[in-house]
């Protein structure tokens, strides 16, 4: 299944009821979808037809997938089609309707075709080069986890360098962010100036952003890399940033990428439709290996 499919499911709900999209409330998101559904059926038959044409063979297509096994696809909403789709809502907790034009098994088929779409990227490794310390050069690079918190974006990779002589420490960041096929890749570039370079360490001021600032610190030693991140406001925007103090540290990406790996393959595990028999067994192979 390409990536293709995904893009037509939204270009298709977009453009039939803008609003649709960008609801926040999904209550009312959900009333506005049905009295579209409901007014194109009534005011244009066809276009009605021709859109659950549409959306059923979208639906064969994230179904077969995911082992409903649907073929051939042909866009007919027949009773294999709906007790195919009965078995998947039931499985995702969702009104067993048997109809793929339901508010919630578009948005579920939708939230599946991401999980289906998303594979991790592998992140580096983590250096820290401090040969040049007392020569005022330090460089590092690797992936930002936060200490007892899931980073909201794990994706991303980070080149630090240090200059005494400049006395900043500019850091660039790479970020694979979005969902499925709709990922992208954004840069940043911070710059912290340094409040104390010694011996030993070297501690930035802290840089603010609108809600929260940070502050590095690199440790010669122990050729680390940590951070701390500081609310700074709780007002309008900034309400739901969590206000006490976060932790971070700068690891080894390839760790950070086979935890995502396992990620999704436990997410790509209790989407199939898989036998109990066949689960069981999986599951006790998993246990062998662990051993």
């Amino acid at each position: 299944m390409g990536k293709w499919i995904f893009y037509m499911i939204i270009i298709l709900i977009f453009i039939a009821n803008p609003s649709f999209a960008v609801q926040p409330d999904k209550q009312s998101e959900k009333a506005d979808y049905q009295k579209w559904l409901e007014k194109l059926k009534k005011e244009n038959p066809k276009e009605y037809e021709e859109v659950k044409r549409t959306y059923v063979f979208m639906a064969e297509l994230v179904l077969a997938t995911l082992g409903y096994g649907m073929e051939p696809f042909d866009g007919i909403l027949d009773e294999k089609t709906k007790n195919a789709l009965r078995t998947y809502q039931k499985k995702r907790n969702i009104p067993e309707t048997g109809d793929p034009l339901s508010f919630d098994t578009v948005n579920q088929l939708i939230a599946d075709t991401n999980t289906i779409e998303h594979h991790p990227i592998y992140l580096p490794g983590l250096h820290v080069f401090t040969d040049f310390w007392d020569n005022g050069y330090v460089s590092a690079s690797g992936t930002w986890v936060l200490i007892n918190h899931k980073m909201g974006e794990p994706e991303r990779t980070s080149k630090i360098n240090c200059d005494k002589n400049m006395n900043t420490c500019t850091e660039v960041i790479a970020i694979i962010g979005g969902e499925g096929s709709s990922r992208r890749l954004s840069i940043d570039i911070n710059t912290y100036e340094i409040e104390r370079w010694d011996k030993d360490e070297i501690v930035t001021k802290p840089l603010a952003f609108v809600c929260v600032h940070y502050l590095l610190r690199i440790n010669r030693l122990q050729k680390s890399v940590t951070g701390i991140r500081s609310t700074i406001s709780d007002k309008d925007m900034c309400k739901v940033v969590e206000s006490k103090e976060m932790y971070m540290v700068l690891t080894d990406g390839s760790k950070v990428y086979s935890e995502l790996l396992q990620e999704r393959q436990k997410k790509w595990r209790q989407l199939l439709n898989i036998s109990p028999a066949l689960l069981q067994y999986l599951e006790s192979d998993k246990k062998e290996k662990a051993k």
